[in-house]
């Protein structure tokens, strides 16, 4: 990055030319080619960014640096629009050679038949974070221009304009079946289950679900930070470190230990989980791979690598939920449980696989993985 904010400084005086004074009372933004994940499509991302500055063109608070521009500075910095600059540092310092105030960088992902395009807006003279959007759809190729109709609403809307936010194309139902085939075709998808919350007398924290064949209550969400400061408050619990995208009050609670995690549970009036008893509150006794069953894991269903840039609010994911309602059991955070050292689930960071409840691992250094959630015997 040294080497590369270098050459920035050579060659910036030779660029001054060419950066575009927006017109009074707007904004000058920069879009960096959106870069393609998973199996998306190099073109269809290309496309799209072309598509993001068609839409944003006629804005009357928003001056867009054009493309070819963009793409001159790039070649003169030898990128070639590449990962090679893929982090905010480097793309800011694009930015600032086409005098833009303002850049737009983005991802597209394609999940199974899901496209999911997430873009951010930085502040060129800062480097801080404006104004994020997340956006998915279950579309074809063809309806993926849709996500960029959506976010361009969105950034108007963000420069003080009022632009409606279309809806996004959703999976479809099967086709009616032809006559007399009702025999071929596989049993239709039960609706979602419904489970009851419990709030147990005397304990503090969220709801609770009933592992029945196990006769014992666990936290249907992993604690919060919400519920953690509760008992930082109450002078019981030790206050975990804060990080920016962590500490949202209905985020689950980070860089805690077990003993921090065995302190606030007997503080709300419960305990950890023995992991046999988080085992079961995951997967049930019907031999599923996954909380939810065996189907595999998308980001509708759980929070792991590639669907967010960190922890997400707790019962984010209702699809995913286990056989007794318990939520988020894989992915989000790794859980402790009671036995010394001992974490289960899979985290944000962690590939799909990852996320099967079996995965048992050993407990380190505190990180933004490992949370908890609580359980109490049952009757």
């Amino acid at each position: 990055m040294k080497k590369m904010a270098g050459k920035f400084f050579l060659i910036s005086l030779s660029l001054v030319f060419l950066g575009q004074a927006p017109a009074p009372g707007k904004t000058s933004v920069a879009i960096y080619p959106i870069r393609p994940s998973g199996a998306a499509d190099k073109a269809v991302a290309s496309a799209l960014t072309s598509l993001l500055s068609a839409e944003l063109t006629p804005s009357p608070r928003v001056s867009v640096i054009e493309e070819a521009m963009l793409k001159e500075v790039m070649e003169r910095q030898a990128l070639n629009i590449s990962d090679a600059c893929d982090d905010t540092a480097c793309q800011v310092a694009i930015g600032k050679l086409v005098q833009a105030r303002k850049m737009i960088s983005g991802d597209l992902v394609k999940l199974g038949t899901r496209y999911i395009l997430s873009l951010k807006l930085v502040d060129v003279q800062s480097g801080a974070l404006d104004f994020s959007t997340k956006d998915e759809c279950a579309c074809s190729e063809e309806q993926v221009d849709k996500l960029v109709v959506v976010a361009g609403a969105k950034i108007h809307n963000h420069f003080g304009e009022n632009i409606p936010i279309p809806s996004l194309p959703q999976a479809a139902g099967p086709p009616a079946p032809p006559p007399g085939a009702q025999a071929f075709l596989p049993a239709p998808v039960p609706a979602q289950k419904t489970f009851q919350e419990f709030q147990l007398p005397g304990a503090k924290g969220g709801p609770m679900v009933f592992v029945s064949d196990f006769k014992f209550y666990i936290d249907k969400f992993e604690v919060t930070n919400q519920d953690y400061q509760e008992c930082v408050s109450a002078g019981v619990c030790k206050e975990p470190k804060k990080k920016n995208g962590f500490d949202a009050p209905q985020q689950p609670v980070v860089y805690v230990n077990q003993n921090d995690a065995r302190s606030y549970c007997q503080w709300a009036g419960k305990r950890l989980p023995k992991e046999q008893e988080w085992q079961e509150a995951a997967q049930g006794t019907d031999g599923r791979t996954y909380p939810w069953g065996n189907q595999e894991p998308n980001c509708s269903l759980a929070n792991y690598k590639g669907c967010a840039s960190g922890t997400v609010s707790v019962g984010s994911k209702p699809a995913g939920a286990s056989p007794y309602g318990a939520l988020d059991m894989a992915g989000n955070v790794l859980e402790w449980v009671e036995e010394n050292g001992v974490l289960r689930g899979g985290g944000w960071s962690g590939i799909a696989g990852f996320n099967i409840p079996a995965t048992r691992l050993p407990g380190g250094p505190m990180l933004p993985l490992y949370g908890f959630r609580c359980a109490r015997d049952g009757s």
